[in-house]
């Protein structure tokens, strides 16, 4: 199996829920020809769910994806030029953006049953900030085969070390050069540049995570509101039937007194006619002997 091959074999297991996955690469791994390509379908590792929500908004909403990278490319732009007008603008419409971003994303899990959490969602948000600000991750994110979430730290290239079930081409040397650089030292202009904007990039993240919590904590309150007046609601109906119970037992009560009380006569009347039947025989006895 060639490397292109197993990437084939990967993106379409990638492709699936995060819970059909493992039972998919064992049957692909055992419907490989070779060991050697069993053994390495079987090292694909199974997604976490923001990484493969992630990816399947790429997947089925490119355009969207592809607003979050030309967005973050005039940011960068703006950070560049040091144009304070344009990165407030920019950041506004970065903030919308991720939002809406965001919402997709889960829109999109909903839909093929997978559920992510407040935190997962926060986690799905910072992948797609990563993807934004540092173009190796976006490729990575766009190849389809992210196995973890991704985050911004600092002026460091975002880490994508084990990220990705197979890297894209490229990137691994990419950052290699990267890592090769000398840095400068902290007297060098360019380096308090970098802080600069990366105090500006930790920035933003860190409102981007503010609001996205927020937005959890608000799922949260409105799902317990709902169920704060289903409660009152169930509790409401338990008191009718409450009340209703009460009714019924003391209607079946009084049922239960009437049957006493009918079981007595009944008896008693049953006594009368043994009673009349043996007067009435005597009396025949009495007449047939008077002929």
């Amino acid at each position: 199996m060639t490397s292109s091959d197993l990437r084939r074999v990967a993106k379409a297991l990638y492709e699936l829920p995060p819970a059909e996955f493992t039972s998919a690469r064992n049957q692909a791994a055992r419907e490989a020809s070779q060991r050697s390509d069993a053994a390495a379908i079987k090292r694909l590792p199974r997604a976490q769910a923001p990484a493969w929500a992630v990816t399947a908004l790429v997947r089925e909403d490119p355009a969207i994806f592809g607003e979050l990278l030309e967005l973050g490319e005039r940011l960068r732009e703006a950070q560049e030029s040091g144009d304070p007008v344009a990165l407030r603008s920019l950041g506004g419409d970065r903030q919308k953006l991720l939002s809406r971003a965001s919402a997709r994303t889960r829109e999109i899990a909903d839909v093929a049953g997978v559920t992510l959490s407040g935190s997962a969602m926060i986690e799905v948000t910072q992948t797609l900030q990563a993807a934004m600000t540092d173009m190796d991750a976006a490729t990575l994110v766009r190849d389809g085969l992210l196995v973890r979430s991704l985050a911004v730290t600092g002026w460091e290239p975002v880490r994508l070390e084990g990220a990705a079930a197979l890297p894209p081409d490229g990137v691994s040397a990419g950052r290699r050069a990267r890592a090769a650089r000398p840095r400068a030292s902290k007297a060098n202009p360019e380096v308090s540049e970098r802080e600069r904007k990366a105090a500006e990039a930790a920035a933003w993240s860190a409102l981007d995570d503010v609001a996205t919590a927020h937005r959890s904590v608000s799922d949260l309150a409105s799902a317990l509101d709902d169920l704060a007046s289903r409660r009152a609601e169930l509790e409401a109906e338990r008191t009718d039937i409450e009340e209703q119970l009460r009714g019924v037992e003391s209607d079946l009560s009084g049922i239960y007194h009437d049957i006493q009380v009918g079981e007595r006569d009944r008896k008693a009347a049953e006594r009368a006619e043994a009673q009349a039947k043996k007067r009435a025989k005597q009396a025949q006895e009495r007449l047939d002997r008077l002929g």
